[in-house]
């Protein structure tokens, strides 16, 4: 059976949870989001090696760490409750209950330099972006569009906000300019129609985890349905396919980027997850995989975020009826 046959019930079903409404030493990778300015703070040793999210229904997908303080964000596919852990206690905690602002469903997410927390809002083709110091909502930026599936958030070194889509073939775009305005409800703009592109947008999932490259030029963005990765240029809008050499089951729910170093992790084809480290060519159009890594407690993982040499692992177990719990969040150090 095709990949993209397996996967559109999974395009059916979290759209239609947005309709209906994250002790002990880690087990060895090394980027995403600012943070506010906050009390000083310092890692205190042993970090949990893994972070309970509450809820038996609760299938948390994105996440965010928030640089110089202790905390990350983690969102509910199933009724949008986004929840804050700090990295020294095991517990997360309700940071937004779900439903508020119309946020019945969450996926990736960032917090960026100013202390925002920026959300993509799955099939609502919203992006909800609050304040992490008093939680008021700041924004809701819509696309007016019911054929979307917001995916995941990526921030550009100049401040703007990148939002891959899984079902319609855009890459959409927030500028500083917008995030900084009063305005709270704004629309939502295309960066690049990716609709004539070496993209192409089959049944499923499509354009999933995203990536800023340090010089602010291009974008990064998985094909999840099809394992594959291109380069598009935030300029001219071109779109490049990325040749990985022939490495194959290579996938990219969630991304991160530093230096030449990308990192790719997924649940496709490995319910223990699998994390792909790939070197990148300086023009982002090749890549060589250096090594891949299952296991260290993922469990059918969504993404990552950075926190220190370590990644904080989501553990999404979408589709799994009689999930693992508690639902959590892992620390792995690749």
């Amino acid at each position: 059976m095709s990949h993209n046959r397996l996967f559109r019930p999974r395009a059916a079903a979290v759209a239609m949870a947005s309709l209906l409404v994250l002790g002990g030493t880690a087990p060895a990778l090394a980027a995403s989001g600012g943070g506010a300015p906050h009390a000083a703070w310092h890692h205190r040793e042993p970090l949990p090696a893994s972070y309970s999210i509450p809820g038996d229904k609760t299938y948390p997908e994105g996440i965010a760490r928030q640089q110089g303080t202790p905390f990350f964000y983690v969102g509910s596919t199933s009724d949008g409750t986004i929840y804050r852990g700090d990295v020294h206690q095991s517990a997360t905690q309700v940071f937004l209950p779900g439903g508020r602002d119309g946020r019945v469903s969450v996926a990736g997410m960032k917090t960026d330099r100013a202390g925002r927390l920026i959300v993509a809002g799955g099939a609502s083709g919203k992006v909800f972006v609050y304040d992490t110091r008093t939680r008021a909502l700041l924004h809701v930026f819509d696309t007016g569009r019911t054929d979307t599936f917001l995916n995941d958030v990526a921030l550009a070194p100049n401040g703007d906000a990148y939002i891959s889509d899984s079902i319609h073939p855009t890459l959409w775009h927030i500028t500083a300019a917008e995030l900084k305005s009063n305005q709270v409800q704004q629309p939502l703009h295309v960066g690049t129609d990716l609709s004539h592109s070496p993209m192409v947008y089959d049944d499923g999932f499509n354009g999933n985890g995203l990536v800023v490259t340090g010089d602010g030029r291009y974008v990064l963005l998985a094909d999840y349905n099809d394992y594959a990765f291109y380069r598009v240029d935030l300029r001219t809008h071109q779109v490049v396919p990325i040749d990985l050499g022939g490495a194959k089951g290579v996938s990219g729910d969630g991304l991160l980027l530093r230096g030449d170093t990308l990192t790719a992790v997924t649940e496709l084809d490995h319910p223990e997850g699998q994390i792909s480290v790939l070197k990148l060519s300086h023009d982002y159009t090749r890549a060589e995989l250096v090594r891949t890594v299952h296991g260290h407690g993922m469990h059918s993982p969504s993404t990552a975020a950075v926190d220190g040499c370590d990644l904080l692992i989501v553990n999404f177990q979408f589709q799994i009826a009689d999930p693992k719990l508690p639902f959590n969040v892992v620390r792995v150090h690749v």
